[in-house]
């Protein structure tokens, strides 16, 4: 007679009891963090439109030709960021505006204030941008700001000048924080 042992085929059904239940479990993690980035990107998405919107209320109020904003930009170490510039064209006729950024690795400050050394690598900018704006028309650039993954922490300074043909309109500085 052949005889089956019981606590052998047990152990094996408890362990597919167990691997069903483990699987269970990694399935619902997988998809509460799905939902998580999916949510976090449109916090992303509805920061970025809210940072838009107010840019534009900041412009249509101003009779500034030329409105930066922020001011002070909060970007992560190797991460990026932008920055809006509202142009106002008063001119009669379609102007080209020229937007040229340059890192000003001679204003870079630690945490505490006191400057520190800085090699011209830390922030990455775009260094030109043109852009054709009709008569009595404005108009928002984005200007996207990248740091560096060794940048130490501080606050770095970025030279923002806007010119219309060779008459320079704008002349600001944009603080970066890397925290």
């Amino acid at each position: 007679m052949i005889t089956i042992n019981k606590k052998a085929m047990e152990l094996s059904i408890n362990f597919i009891v167990m691997l069903i239940i483990a699987l269970a479990v990694f399935g619902m993690g997988l998809t509460l963090f799905r939902k998580f980035f999916i949510q976090a990107e449109d916090i992303q998405e509805n920061l970025d439109l809210q940072t838009e919107e107010e840019l534009k209320q900041i412009m249509m109020s101003s009779p500034d030709q030329v409105v930066i904003y922020p001011t002070k930009l909060t970007v992560r170490k190797g991460k990026g960021g932008v920055f809006g510039i509202g142009v106002l064209n008063i001119g009669a006729a379609d102007n080209v505006f020229t937007i040229s950024t340059t890192f000003d690795n001679s204003s870079c400050y630690n945490k505490d204030g006191t400057k520190m050394e800085c090699d011209g690598t830390e922030i990455k900018v775009v260094p030109q941008i043109n852009r054709t704006i009709k008569s009595n028309e404005r108009q928002i650039i984005e200007v996207p700001v990248r740091t560096n993954n060794q940048i130490s922490s501080g606050k770095y300074a970025v030279k923002v000048v806007v010119t219309q043909g060779a008459n320079p309109l704008s002349i600001n500085l944009i603080y970066i924080e890397v925290p």
